[in-house]
């Protein structure tokens, strides 16, 4: 028996916006979200709360849309390191090999993954740190 994989309506509405205003009592300036998240509800509401939105647009280009290069160019940089660190857990810590079947004891699986990743980062920080000085 295999996984289910989570289908585009059960995807949760205003993933962790709520959660990210308790925590630091205001919204997000920007949300970088896959084309899956950016359905009309998701941008109304970040609309609504004036959270900026980059991602692959919904529809067509419009046209003589005034577009900030630098902030575009920013959120593209940030894009692109947050799809290498994705990367990275897929092909280095088997992030693409989890087989479990409780939404719970995925996102066990999914931040423990990370938490390897992050005490990767800082033993190798530690390890460079040491052959320096010595």
């Amino acid at each position: 028996m295999r996984p289910v994989r989570p289908h585009k309506s059960n995807i949760q509405e205003t993933p962790n916006f709520e959660n990210y205003q308790w925590r630091f009592g205001c919204y997000p300036e920007r949300v970088l979200a896959d084309k899956i998240y950016r359905n009309r509800k998701n941008l109304s509401y970040c609309k609504d709360h004036g959270i900026r939105v980059f991602g692959p647009a919904l529809g067509h280009p419009k046209k003589g849309a005034i577009v900030n290069k630098k902030k575009e160019y920013e959120d593209i940089c940030d894009w692109v390191e947050v799809e290498r660190a994705f990367s990275l857990e897929k092909r280095k810590f088997s992030l693409r090999k989890i087989r479990t079947y409780l939404q719970k004891t995925t996102q066990t699986v999914i931040a423990l993954s990370i938490l390897v990743l992050n005490l990767s980062w800082v033993l190798r920080a530690l390890i460079l740190e040491m052959v320096h000085n010595v």
